[in-house]
């Protein structure tokens, strides 16, 4: 029931809102998350945010666009399998969270495998290879932003001294907090690598570049 809620939920749900925050009120945890969706196209993130509202025995989640998100716990919840069905409404927000997570996963690989193409071509490539590599660091700096503000997240529900939150499920928050702590980790190995990538290619041309000067020396001494 909507007349429950505090309207300044339902302002902040509607509200577009860059940083995530968790907000505690008599009746329910509110905060918001950004999720990523298949890209629209190569240069940049396709974000959403989602919004979550934990109560007592209830779970109320929005979104922005139409999403696969949570299709495999919408499966557990109708076939009634696993633990969806009898750990209450603070699990499903774990499990929820999860997908979204697993979710940035699957963007970090799609970048990684990005990358690992523009090395393979690095060495025969002109100097648009280094627009591909910068577009490639963006990206991966703005997936370390959205993960950082789900990590905080995490971890301040991790924190909460909650009814809503049963004792024996806080460790499942703590388990997603690492997640996004790997996540981090796979980001900066990526940001070095993209580095490396623009030093190796100048390094290339600088190469080039000795080779057609000792060619014309060559010729203008011949002559």
């Amino acid at each position: 029931n909507n007349k429950n809620i505090s309207h300044f939920i339902m302002e902040d749900i509607y509200k577009i809102e860059k940083r995530p925050k968790v907000e505690e009120y008599s009746n329910c945890i509110f905060f918001k998350v950004q999720s990523l969706l298949p890209e629209k196209d190569k240069e940049h993130l396709n974000k959403e945010s989602v919004s979550f509202v934990l109560g007592d025995n209830f779970l109320i989640t929005t979104q922005e666009q139409k999403s696969g998100h949570f299709n495999g716990v919408r499966d557990r919840i109708e076939n009634k399998k696993g633990k969806l069905c009898s750990k209450g409404a603070d699990y499903l927000l774990f499990r929820l969270l999860d997908a979204i997570i697993d979710n940035y996963f699957e963007v970090l690989e799609s970048n990684i495998k990005s990358i690992n193409n523009i090395e393979k071509r690095l060495a025969k490539a002109d100097s648009s290879i280094l627009r591909e590599i910068e577009t490639e660091k963006r990206k991966i700096m703005e997936l370390k932003k959205i993960v950082f503000l789900i990590k905080d997240v995490t971890s301040h529900i991790e924190r909460l001294n909650s009814k809503f939150i049963k004792k024996e499920n806080i460790y499942y928050f703590s388990e997603l907090k690492d997640e996004c702590l790997m996540i981090l980790d796979e980001i900066d190995a990526s940001m070095q690598m993209l580095d490396g990538l623009s030093n190796l290619f100048y390094a290339i041309q600088g190469q080039r570049m000795n080779e057609i000067m000792k060619m014309l020396t060559l010729v203008s001494t011949i002559f």
